[in-house]
């Protein structure tokens, strides 16, 4: 350590460190331009300086190391006098624009400027006068304001790893922007205007429409991806002006996608329900809570007579877990019913259910920090950027700055492809054969069977893998120290997703890594609180603590716990609930933001089938294809206008907190439960979202909020332990009262976020004895004579069909483009923005043509977000459930092109 004094403060630093550091952490703050914690110092804007006072020399403290024995000072005339002639040179080609910038009021040129008395410059120069580069979508380039901190070109190319931006030109000359001039081409994510300390860079959607003073911020979580990110939402008269971040804090660290922020208008749009409606002959009238929940009320009262599991419910997987718990509580609690189900069966199920068989628990080994740690990932079947953008910033950032070995094996290039040492292509579905292929051969160390010897030949063979670069995968991950599996949506959607993700455990276990601190499978859940959902129970395989619903230990436990009997039958998720309907056995439904007619292709027989019900409540912010059919449409409340906490990728449990009232009369989904059970009769008792976690967390105390630093749950993963929670006086942590001699006494645990390795490992061993090891029927997607795959995947831009609705990012991207292989395209005289038609056994149906080098040359690609009826008609008409997890078969197909013009 060295022992470095800074304004006659003594602190013991690592060597390593800079002055600029060693200052921060004695507490003493050094302004800065081009300083960065998450990037490399560059030193340009030279407003750090610092006095030595041995030398009296000045110099840079972002940039200068500590030495022992050093003596700082970080305030002095010498400084004072070298600060302001600083900015006095930086005032040369910066206009005084203030009342007209949109960083006025927040500026750190502006505050710094008064600071020191820099407000007319002693220098004389010409002022250059750029237009505004406008031609972006999203960003305006004002170079006049640039002070070339390079703050911007820095973020995007060290931490989001784009470069899209750069500088321009030489000397005075000089300006930031995208290369030659053309327009901004990127993931918008828009890192580069919130480290801008000026107003060089504004956006379109808010510029001239507020002043910072005007605005009220309040921190919350983002409710999009399973990221967890951290964000402020800044409102003015209760309208959200702007969304932005702040460095350090939340797992993403500062960072937000284009989505997180940008993406708010949605919301605050006439096309919201802002009222219940009742369906009146044969349309659907305004009317009032008042009139809707008797009427409902009755209706579920008179089916909840005819026995267990007559209503169904279905519940979107972006809402809150207290939302979640009250969902399941109303349903096997009042409407004695099983028949449940969530926005995951949809892809997230099809490693969720394995994943718990295996471990116990949906809670992940590793993290984020992990992720910057190990030696090896590979990233199988997933986009990390697209999915869930700040996993893929941690794999860029491993792989760019920690020199981690990164192995991408996909169909098509992903982001994260031109980071990794290996990106090994398969053909369209060949990442189950692959994962089968590894799993045996790290079982057998290499000494496969016949059988197995004829699989990895059809592998290298038939599925286009590389031999060489799979032997280089298999020699890294048998030798890593720690090493790490990122697996997402496209493995999750293959045609016998089970057997994959259980090739992941295998592979895992069968690698010491179940045990070892720093490796794991970190699996991507594809909606914000996917985790958070299910972990309350709101399917009907689980009960809270992921309890199994029909066993009946399990069940007298929660009965015991809530005091009361729980009468739901066997029920079921979509595929029985569906089949219910139609043999007449389920006679209501209730949906809290789930549209299934959307799911299906239109000759499925969902709509005919929905049709039978004697009841449909819709709960939900927008019109849909089930809110059309509905005898009641109630108006539920965004994660903009309430409270409550969903689980990240990571594990973390994190609240989501009020930025504006409700919109009309909508309400928190768990609060027009709540009133319905009172119309019932029967009523729940929930005070508020507050009232529902504090239940939660005497069960489950686990699921306490959480952070970065929270350390593991002592306790067996899920286990259900009845404690009270007691606050600690920051009001951060949970404690449960334990006797200790004679008094209770109160043991405060850490916040959990990963799963304790104890528990998986017995839950595994158990697991792993009653596998079978016998591999599955060969995957037969591969694309023949003339024909492709086509893939419906997402998009970087949108969340669901929800932003859709948004006008910031239809903006952005408007409509879904097929992309086709660039090369393929080239062969078949397609040019971009052309229309081609795909053609199926069951459908025809037209899209407008974006060649790209990614895709590869048997793979055709089109964002979900966009998949209307029509495209969905390409898709076999019935109802196709995977065996094993219920989850639809609708995401990928094998089409013939045709490249003329379909107008």
């Amino acid at each position: 350590m060295a022992k470095v004094t800074i304004n006659g403060i003594e602190v013991d630093v690592d060597p390593s460190m800079t002055i600029l550091k060693a200052a921060e952490k004695a507490g003493i703050p050094v302004p800065t331009f081009c300083y960065h914690p998450r990037m490399d110092p560059a030193g340009s804007c030279r407003i750090c300086a610092v006095e030595l006072e041995d030398s009296k020399k000045v110099v840079m403290s972002c940039v200068t190391p500590v030495a022992d024995g050093m003596r700082v000072l970080t305030e002095s005339p010498k400084i004072h006098e070298a600060r302001k002639t600083n900015l006095e040179l930086l005032l040369l080609h910066h206009p005084l624009d203030c009342p007209v910038c949109d960083c006025g009021g927040e500026c750190p040129l502006q505050n710094m400027s008064f600071a020191y008395g820099a407000t007319e410059s002693r220098f004389e120069s010409h002022r250059n006068d750029e237009p505004e580069d406008m031609k972006s979508d999203v960003l305006v380039f004002n170079a006049n304001r640039c002070i070339l901190c390079g703050k911007c070109v820095r973020i995007c190319d060290e931490v989001q790893d784009v470069h899209a931006i750069g500088f321009i030109n030489r000397g005075f000359d000089t300006i930031i922007g995208p290369p030659l001039g053309k327009k901004l081409d990127c993931e918008f994510c828009g890192d580069c205007l919130e480290v801008c300390p000026t107003g060089a860079i504004t956006d379109h959607f808010v510029r001239y429409k507020y002043r910072p003073w005007q605005l009220e911020k309040q921190q919350t979580t983002c409710s999009y991806c399973p990221s967890g990110c951290q964000m402020f939402v800044e409102t003015e008269n209760e309208a959200i002006v702007r969304v932005t971040s702040q460095e350090g804090v939340g797992p993403n660290e500062g960072s937000i996608c284009v989505v997180g922020r940008f993406g708010f208008n949605h919301v605050q749009i006439p096309e919201r329900f802002d009222t219940p409606y009742m369906r009146s002959l044969h349309r659907l009238v305004p009317s009032s809570w008042e009139e809707v929940l008797p009427e409902i009320a009755s209706g579920l009262n008179a089916i909840r007579k005819k026995g267990v599991d007559r209503i169904a419910g279905l519940i979107s997987t972006r809402v809150p877990m207290e939302d979640a718990y009250v969902f399941q509580s109303f349903f096997r609690k009042i409407l004695h019913s099983n028949m449940i189900d969530t926005g995951a069966r949809y892809s997230f199920m099809n490693a969720a259910l394995p994943i718990v068989a295996a471990t116990g628990t949906l809670r992940p080994l590793v993290d984020h920090e992990d992720i910057l740690k190990a030696k090896v990932i590979l990233v199988v079947g997933a986009d990390p950027v697209s999915e869930s953008n700040i996993t893929g910033l941690f794999v860029k950032r491993a792989a760019r700055k920690e020199r981690s070995r990164l192995y991408v094996v996909d169909s098509e290039a992903i982001s994260l492809s031109s980071r990794a040492k290996d990106h090994i292509r398969v053909l369209p579905g060949g990442e189950q054969i692959f994962l089968e292929v590894l799993s045996e051969e790290i079982r057998q160390s290499g000494n496969l069977g016949a059988e197995w010897i004829s699989r990895k030949e059809e592998l290298f063979k038939n599925w286009n893998v590389d031999p060489s670069a799979y032997q280089r995968l298999l020699a890294d991950l048998r030798s890593c120290e720690t090493g790490i599996i990122v697996a997402g949506r496209k493995l999750f959607q293959l045609e016998t997703p089970v057997a994959g993700v259980e090739s992941l455990l295998k592979i895992t276990g069968d690698l010491g890594w179940i045990d070892r601190p720093g490796c794991g499978l970190f699996v991507l859940p594809e909606a914000s609180n996917d985790l958070g959902v299910l972990m309350m129970g709101a399917s009907h395989e689980w009960l809270p603590g992921l309890m199994d619903s029909r066993d009946p230990a399990s069940r007298g436990r929660w009965e015991e716990t809530w005091g009361s009997r729980l009468a739901y039958g066997p029920g079921g998720g979509l595929e029985e609930i569906l089949k219910g309907i139609d043999e007449g056995k389920i006679n209501a439904l209730i949906s809290l933001g789930e549209n299934p007619i959307g799911h299906f292709p239109p000759g499925s027989r969902v709509r005919e089938i929905l049709s039978k019900l004697d009841m449909i409540v819709s709960i939900d912010m927008f019109q849909n294809e089930l809110s059309d059919m509905a005898h009641f449409v109630l108006p539920a409340s965004s994660a903009y206008e309430r409270s409550g906490h969903l689980v990240s990728a990571e594990g973390f449990v994190q609240a989501i907190k009020p930025t504006m009232a409700y919109w009309g009369e909508s309400l928190p989904d768990w609060q027009i439960l709540d009133r319905l059970s009172h119309a019932m009769g029967s009523p729940m008792g929930v005070d508020s979202a507050e009232s529902v976690m504090s239940e939660i967390l005497r069960f489950l105390p686990d699921l306490a909020p959480s952070s970065r630093n929270g350390s593991h749950f002592v306790g067996g993963t899920g286990e259900i332990r009845l404690a009270t929670p007691v606050a600690s006086a920051d009001g951060c942590a949970y404690g449960e009262m334990v006797h200790e001699g004679n008094g209770l006494s109160t043991k405060f645990v850490s916040p959990a976020h990963k799963a304790n390795r104890e528990s998986v490992s017995s839950r595994y061993a158990q697991w792993r004895e009653g596998i079978k090891e016998e591999p599955a029927s060969p995957y037969r997607s591969i694309a023949g004579e003339g024909e492709f795959v086509l893939e419906l995947t997402k998009s970087l831009f949108h969340s669901g069909k929800m932003t859709l609705m948004d006008s910031n990012l239809k903006k952005i991207q408007p409509e879904g483009k097929l992309r086709i292989n660039r090369q393929t395209a080239r062969k078949r005289k397609i040019k971009k923005g052309e229309r081609v038609s795909l053609r199926t056994a069951y459908g025809v149906c037209s899209f407008i043509v974006e060649p790209s080098p990614a895709v590869s040359e048997f793979e055709l690609t089109f964002p979900v977000h966009f998949a209307n009826a029509e495209v969905l008609a390409l898709f076999a008409p019935g109802l196709d459930f995977s065996s094993g997890t219920g989850a639809p078969v609708t995401h990928r197909i094998r089409v013939s092109l045709d490249s003329q013009n379909a107008n």
